[in-house]
């Protein structure tokens, strides 16, 4: 086949699917207008003129009737041209669709396709603006319904009950009757069809009506509390003023000017409920309920005080009368005792300051029973001062029992201190024979004078017991101090006498080491200071000094054995002390 002849073959395959590709696109647009035409059709077949009709049958009025018209007029324009544009878009896009301008074909598609949305945008708006008109007037119809029964029994409650709201009845008929005449309207305008403006009066009568009916409810109480149980509060509340002022009550506040106050607060609430403001009303009676309580609680108070003012009055009394004789016997046992006793602390002065205090206390409780008397007094304000006076007592006599106890213990302070002396006196006799016993050449000078000082301390002491007036305070001190030192000083014996027989048993240790030209010159040195200066201690520290570099730990083991020693005789000695005891109480 010659080049030509296949030119001409592929023009004609071309040809052909060109051809073909026109066809399918005709036969698919045509398709397509048919769907849209067929969906024109059904939304012409919908009974849109039949319910618009019907529409008109409600017998709109005003702003409804507005709404109508303007959703029937939409339907018109849909009716008369918008239906007829859709026909003639269809045959346009078929028309173009015949040539080869795709482009023209598959806009005027589009357009034909937005033709049908708006059509039945626009049907769905008029059917559910009728549809919102129809509900309209069913619901206000039945609202006026409601609304008659409602108000006709609001206005036969008002009537009916007309006690139980006191003030308020003509403010609440006043209310009632501007419902009411909404209402007439609200159901004139229902009659009329002008359900647009119905809806407004409808929103403003849902509302205050349920305001209304709650106001009703409430207001009985608020009226019952006002007029009933506060004017009766009140009035219990001046009785018993009056009987509590007959019987001499006083109080911090004008309590007539008081209850003034209150009776005028019911009156403002009185107003405040006729004008029905009730939560103003309940606001005031929450504060009255407050200032009554509290006069109440002022009356319990004031009454409870008084009982306790009598009651302590009684038990001052009788506790300034015992503090006064307690006083009284401190005074003769302080002069009875002053026969025999020295005083030191002033103790005469100070019951004679107790005495005055308790004159003071008397003439406290004095003006106050005078005042209570005369009717000047605020019993609460009475307690304060009471207690303050039981506590001026209460230290009076714990200061006064406690000085009664030192004076009654004196005779045996002195008596216990006589029976320490003798002790004390054996006890020096004890060390002064041990330290005879011992048969030492002499005792060094620090300790004779500790010796003679407690000596000393000790005869003070026996000759003021001997005295013909002691002074029990003086003489207990100084026994605590003879005491204290003849300790000291039997301590210091036993270091001296300790010390004096280690010194000999080193001395004797010493024997044995006489080759030792150390242990022969400590041995003299030690004897100087034992035999003529008596310092035994020096003398130990000496030769144990030597001793211990021969022997460690001689000098301690002397020590030791020789306290081992005192303690086992001491133990015989308190044995058969015990024994002889034992055999004379036999």
């Amino acid at each position: 086949m010659t080049e030509i002849g296949h030119i001409v073959i592929g023009l004609i395959v071309v040809s052909a699917a060109i051809y073909l590709i026109i066809f399918v696109s005709q036969r698919l647009t045509a398709h397509k207008v048919a769907k849209l035409v067929e969906q024109k059709e059904k939304l012409t077949e919908i009974p849109m003129r039949d319910r618009l009709v019907k529409g008109r049958q409600l017998s709109l009025t005003g702003q409804s009737l507005q709404q109508f018209q303007i959703l029937e007029r939409k339907y018109e324009q849909l009716e008369k041209t918008g239906f007829a544009a859709i026909d003639e878009a269809a045959n346009q896009v078929l028309y173009d669709s015949q040539g080869l301008n795709f482009v023209k074909s598959g806009q005027g598609l589009k357009q034909l396709q937005q033709q049908i949305r708006d059509a039945e945008t626009v049907i769905d708006i008029v059917n559910q603006g009728l549809k919102d008109l129809e509900q309209l007037d069913i619901a206000h119809k039945q609202a006026v319904k409601d609304l008659e029964v409602a108000y006709q029994g609001l206005r036969k409650q008002l009537l009916a009950e007309s006690f139980s709201y006191g003030p308020a009845i003509d403010k609440l008929e006043e209310v009632l009757g501007s419902l009411e005449d909404e209402f007439a309207e609200f159901a004139r305008l229902t009659e009329a069809g002008d359900h647009a403006a119905a809806a407004k009066i409808y929103e403003t009568l849902g509302m205050e009506t349920p305001q209304l009916e709650q106001r009703m409810a409430q207001i009985p109480d608020l009226d019952k509390t006002l007029e009933e149980t506060l004017p009766d509060q009140f009035k219990e509340l001046k009785e018993a003023y009056q009987e509590l002022d007959k019987r001499g009550f006083k109080f911090t506040f004008d309590v007539e000017a008081y209850l003034a106050e209150l009776e005028k607060e019911r009156g403002i609430a009185l107003d405040l409920l006729a004008a029905l403001t009730l939560k103003k009303v309940q606001a005031k009676l929450d504060e009255l309920a407050e200032k009554t309580d509290h006069l109440y609680e002022t009356f319990d108070n004031e009454a409870l005080a008084a009982q306790k003012v009598f009651a302590q009055g009684e038990s001052l009394q009788t506790y300034l009368v015992a503090d006064r004789k307690v006083n009284h016997d401190l005074m003769i046992d302080l002069d009875r005792l002053a026969q025999d006793f020295i005083f030191s602390k002033n103790e005469v002065g100070q019951v004679q300051r107790w005495r005055t205090e308790l004159a003071q206390v008397g003439t406290s409780l004095t003006e106050l029973n005078n005042k209570i008397g005369q009717h000047e007094v605020v019993f609460s304000e009475l307690l304060a001062p009471q207690k303050e006076l039981r506590a001026h007592l209460a230290r009076i006599e714990e200061e006064q029992t406690a000085l009664a106890k030192e004076l009654a213990l004196l005779p045996k302070i002195v008596s216990q201190t006589r029976q320490r002396v003798v002790l004390l006196k054996e006890k020096m006799r004890q060390i002064q024979r041990m330290v005879e016993r011992q048969g030492l050449a002499g005792l060094p000078n620090e300790y004779l004078h500790q010796f003679y000082v407690v000596a000393d301390e000790l005869g003070r002491l026996e000759q003021q017991l001997d005295s013909s007036r002691v002074n029990a305070d003086d003489v207990q001190r100084q026994s605590s101090i003879v005491t204290a030192d003849l300790d000291t000083l039997e301590e210091k014996t036993q270091a001296v006498l300790e010390a004096a027989a280690i010194t000999e048993r080193l001395v004797r240790q010493a024997s044995r080491y006489q080759d030792q030209a150390a242990v022969r010159e400590a041995t003299q040195q030690a004897r100087y200071y034992y035999e003529h200066e008596y310092d035994y201690q020096k003398a130990v520290a000496t030769l144990g000094a030597t001793l211990d570099q021969l022997e460690p730990g001689l000098t301690e083991k002397t020590r030791q054995l020789y306290r081992q020693e005192q303690a086992t005789l001491k133990a015989e000695f308190e044995s058969r002390s015990q024994d002889s005891a034992v055999d004379s109480q036999a």
